[in-house]
């Protein structure tokens, strides 16, 4: 069994894989240490990994060593695929997570990541098994803010989404304005990556990953598990 604890900007999220499949999953706003041992039988996991993008978590960091095979992501880490990316140490956690993930589930074809969360992550791994890079942008909820934040009126929006092109108001234009704005971002991203590479899959996941899922153009594969799936292939080739 394997052990997954995933550090996120606005959640943790702690796994547990059989092999190649995901057991049990819990969420947590909120991240002790102890939570883990109130959640999970620990005593069942033989590996597990750390991967952290926020600042260290040094007990966390002693809580992963003390398994027989404990393993804290880092630049140092074995990764299932060449890393091309030109300055590797800036390379987030996350994104080296998702490109392991496609390294595996698409081996020998052309394939791209994106990850909507606190920050949308564009990755791309080539049928080669090179990790070539990709983009990021603001996030969902950054979008709100920032509108917020920037501006003397105008109000803080709750994550909303539309279908509705024209806001006939100011809250309904600001929805409009940041849902319609990334929907038309992904479309054309996809599209530039479709016509450069020809064939590619595509894997969507993220926390908001879901207000996007059905309005997409192009045959996508859903999985919002896919970063811990590839921090679980990410173990495998350390331990």
């Amino acid at each position: 069994m394997n052990l997954i604890i995933d550090v996120g900007n606005t959640s943790t999220k702690v796994a547990a894989f059989d092999g190649e499949t995901l057991v049990k999953l819990e969420k947590y706003d909120r991240f002790d240490q102890s939570i883990i041992q109130n959640d999970f039988d620990i005593t069942v996991f033989q590996s597990a990994i750390l991967c952290n993008v926020t600042e260290g978590n040094e007990r966390l960091e002693t809580f992963i060593s003390s398994f027989e095979r404990g393993h804290i992501l880092s630049v140092c880490s074995k990764i299932p695929f060449k890393n091309n990316y030109l300055t590797p140490d800036s390379l987030g956690q996350d994104r080296l997570a998702n490109a392991a993930g496609l390294a595996v589930k698409f081996p020998t074809h052309n394939s791209l990541c994106i990850d909507i969360g606190t920050c949308m992550k564009f990755d791309f791994v080539d049928a080669d098994g090179n990790y070539r890079g990709g983009a990021i942008s603001p996030g969902f909820n950054m979008r709100f803010k920032a509108l917020n934040t920037f501006t003397d009126k105008l109000p803080f929006i709750d994550l909303q989404s539309t279908k509705k092109l024209i806001g006939n108001d100011t809250e309904g234009s600001i929805i409009s304005g940041v849902y319609n704005g990334m929907l038309a971002e992904i479309n054309g991203i996809i599209k530039c990556y479709q016509e450069q590479f020809n064939e590619i899959n595509i894997v969507l996941t993220g926390g908001d990953a879901a207000f996007f899922e059905n309005e997409l153009k192009n045959t996508i594969f859903a999985d919002a598990f896919f970063t811990l799936r590839g921090l679980n292939a990410i173990l495998s080739v350390n331990v």
